[in-house]
């Protein structure tokens, strides 16, 4: 019965007579599952690049700006960002307590660490009050770029840079702002229709799970699972998780034979599930997720988690009534914030530069292939059609249906906004001739810095798809390229 589902779900995904075109509203796309049927896209690239179909900026992304990925709906694109801007020009004291990265908190011990978190958070708090925040979201039409409406204010200063993304549904967008506020505006005009703040005390956290509406009711996981009603906020129900977790994985829906079930990782690498009529727990497993957000395909649950020893988990969803029951255990990628993907009978992941598709009948490898590349933590593979996109220091295209590994390009975003393969900008600008020529290799890298590197996708964030458009958030802007075969 498995076996036959995911088969009929592969057939309708790669013939062309059963296309059909879809927006991309929430986090992890129309399903939640990453994947948005779509036409042919292109294979290779032109020489001289693909110029955009627009570009749009300033608007600033990573820790200026957040990591909000966009969403495309009805015709538009929404992209929602929060900003610092300094209120002068007085030096800043000096910073003695950075984010440490977890290779950087190699010997410390877990109270060694929670004693300088508590350090870096007072400082960081200091060093806030010479800046101003504010929160934007801009809608931008998906064909020209236009700008339909741009909503900004004033807002208040969060531990970490506020990064949910919006969600779209019957003409509203909903987004978590800061201070565990909950913000819906009219998608045709800007308007702020109602806010709604959220359980739970405030001094500088920050949330960025996104919201998935389903029916009239809007779920988020901002410490607890919590749900609204999408038409005016009024607040339904909360789960039982603590108000003070920093949860930043985003709830998926499942659509049971008895009704909608929301499930969300939490706490202690744990996965739980609610009825989303009325709240009532359904169950709760140990699944080692972290910060990823979990995937609902037909019956089957799939979660990954943060070490190779969880890494990506099936399990089948028999009633909403009854714990789910372990399949399968895939331990060849790991990665604490990357979301996978499910294409049909298959589920693609990435974790420590591990690229893998997974037979979801078997949980084997069909194929695993490690990325030439840097180390790409927290960034999520998408797919479109049939390829699988990844928008890691440019945008990485490969062939999603083929049995072997095969990577169609490898593309940089130019300075001047063209998608344009690594190795034909690198000859564009000469780079291999002066990285050869003694003392001009640093003159290549800094020239590959301002053409390459800084005009490229901001890692984190993970692209939207409509229609063979791509949407890309870069570190100052978004650009939209078309792929279509016939472009």
């Amino acid at each position: 019965m498995f076996s036959c589902r995911l088969i009929l779900i592969t057939l309708v995904l790669v013939s062309g007579s059963s296309i059909v075109v879809a927006d991309w509203p929430f986090w992890r796309g129309p399903d939640q599952t990453g994947y948005v049927s779509c036409g042919p896209l292109v294979r290779e690239l032109p020489t001289a690049g693909l110029a955009p179909l627009w570009q749009f900026g300033p608007i600033l992304g990573g820790d200026s700006g957040g990591w909000s990925s966009p969403v495309i709906a009805d015709g538009c694109v929404f992209t929602y960002s929060h900003t610092k801007v300094k209120n002068s020009d007085e030096d800043l004291e000096e910073e003695k307590f950075p984010w440490l990265s977890p290779d950087k908190r190699v010997g410390m011990s877990d109270e060694e660490y929670e004693a300088y978190e508590v350090k870096r958070r007072d400082e960081n708090e200091r060093q806030a009050k010479a800046y101003r925040f504010e929160e934007r979201l801009v809608c931008l039409d998906l064909i020209s770029g236009e700008v339909k409406w741009d909503h900004r204010r004033d807002t208040v200063y969060t531990r970490f840079t506020q990064s949910s993304t919006p969600a779209v549904a019957d003409g509203r967008v909903i987004v978590l702002s800061p201070n565990r506020m909950a913000t819906c505006f009219d998608g045709k005009t800007g308007d702020i229709v109602w806010e709604k703040r959220l359980p739970g005390d405030f001094r500088d956290e920050f949330y960025s799970s996104s919201f998935v509406i389903t029916g009239d009711t809007a779920l988020v996981a901002c410490g607890p699972v919590i749900a609204l009603r999408a038409k005016d906020g009024e607040l339904l129900w909360q789960g039982d998780t603590p108000l003070d977790y920093q949860s930043q994985s985003s709830p998926v829906v499942w659509q049971s034979s008895q009704g909608a079930v929301v499930i969300s990782n939490t706490e202690n690498g744990r996965t739980e599930a609610y009825q989303v009529a009325d709240g009532r727990k359904l169950w709760s497993i140990d699944t080692g997720a972290s910060q990823s957000t979990p995937i609902v395909t037909g019956d089957l649950l799939l979660t990954y988690g943060g070490s190779r020893k969880s890494g990506l988990t099936a399990y089948s969803l028999a009633s909403p009534s009854l714990e789910p029951e372990k399949l399968w255990a895939f331990q060849g990628a790991a990665d604490q914030g990357s979301s996978p993907v499910v294409m049909g009978n298959f589920a693609f992941v990435q974790g420590d530069k591990r690229l893998a598709k997974v037979d979801l009948e078997s949980g084997k490898a069909v194929w695993q292939e490690t990325l030439k590349t840097s180390n790409p933590r927290y960034t999520s593979l998408i797919a479109a059609g049939d390829q699988l996109l990844y928008g890691w220091e440019g945008l990485l295209a490969f062939d999603a249906v083929a049995d072997d590994f095969s990577q169609l390009y490898d593309a940089e975003i130019a300075s001047d906004g063209r998608l344009i393969g690594s190795a034909d900008l690198r000859r564009e600008l000469g780079l291999d001739q002066l990285s050869n020529e003694a003392g001009d290799l640093e003159k290549a890298e800094k020239t590959w810095q301002r053409e390459a590197v800084d005009s490229g996708p901001v890692a984190c964030i993970t692209p939207a798809v409509s229609d063979g458009k791509i949407v890309l958030r870069l570190k100052e802007g978004i650009v939209c390229f078309d792929l279509n075969v016939s472009n």
